[in-house]
């Protein structure tokens, strides 16, 4: 039962690091632009709109995903390939987090003190 929930999490990984691959790493981007170019009506259209959309492509990397886990999932590569790609997900998490910016810091006021700099100013 364990393992069966291990891999269910981990195909879960590996379908959010492959939905953000297609649809925001740089490595995808010649073939998002080749597709953008040919986007005028119809079948390219759609997958234009399809690769730009994260929660559209996610529906179709998840079924692709839930067939290969109905598939696949009691083999050794497919546990490699979901562990990694759920790694690299992790990880890229981990990096855009540690490398934001930090936040902005807050100036907390004594409301006494202003009142009374606000009142001697006056005088």
């Amino acid at each position: 039962m364990a393992h069966t929930v291990i891999i269910a999490l981990l195909t879960l990984g590996a379908i959010a690091r492959a939905t953000r691959f297609v649809v925001d790493d740089s490595l995808f981007q010649p073939v998002r632009t080749a597709v953008d170019k040919r986007a005028g009506r119809g079948f390219y259209a759609w997958l234009s709109t399809l690769l730009g959309c994260s929660w559209c492509t996610s529906i179709w990397v998840s079924a692709g995903a839930a067939v290969a886990h109905w598939l696949w999932s009691d083999t050794m590569p497919f546990v490699y390939v979901v562990a990694a790609l759920t790694a690299s997900h992790v990880v890229s998490l981990a990096a855009s987090w540690l490398d934001s910016p930090p936040p902005p810091k807050h100036i907390i006021l004594d409301p006494v003190a202003v009142a009374m700099s606000v009142r001697d100013q006056r005088r």
